[in-house]
């Protein structure tokens, strides 16, 4: 049975043309002498010549690729982002952001020590273990970090302005 199945392989790559090119003049020779190889390849060469005789390819019709338009037209497209995006909440947001912006900036401008000129003088928070976290010079890099981020906020949002005007 293991032996037939073999054949039966050998026999349909050798048909389907897929086998190597050593093993062509084999099977060949084989198909020659031994009656059982010849028995076998008549009944697959039958087999593969009625499947490659039955099957036909389909056409798609005329109108397919019109069809496939006219369903592609119909579908809904996605309305803009302009159309979706809540401008109050965007308006919100950079509310908020300009209220911490001014009120961290009039906070450090308050507490300037008017005898030097170089340092500003915040007062001592008693936090705890995390008095450490908001000492002066983390208060000043936070401070920083906010004016330039506004900056950079008021950059883009001007650019905008420019680019609706042209």
């Amino acid at each position: 049975m293991e032996q037939n199945e073999e054949i039966e392989m050998q026999l349909w790559d050798y048909i389907d043309g897929i086998c190597s090119i050593d093993d062509m003049p084999r099977i060949s020779i084989l198909i020659e002498r031994d009656p059982a190889w010849k028995a076998k390849y008549a009944e697959l060469s039958a087999l593969h010549t009625s499947i490659g005789s039955s099957l036909e390819l389909e056409q798609p019709s005329m109108r397919f690729t019109q069809n496939v338009m006219d369903v592609v037209a119909a579908t809904h497209v996605a309305p803009a982002s302009k159309k979706y995006i809540n401008k109050g909440i965007i308006r919100g947001i950079a509310a908020l952001f300009i209220g911490m912006l001014t009120t961290a900036l009039g906070y450090a401008i308050a507490h300037v020590d008017n005898n030097t000129t170089s340092k500003i003088a915040l007062p001592k928070l008693n936090l705890g273990g995390i008095s450490n976290i908001f000492n002066s010079g983390t208060m000043l890099m936070i401070i920083a970090v906010n004016i330039v981020i506004g900056l950079v906020f008021l950059d883009s949002l001007l650019r905008r302005k420019r680019a609706h005007i042209s």
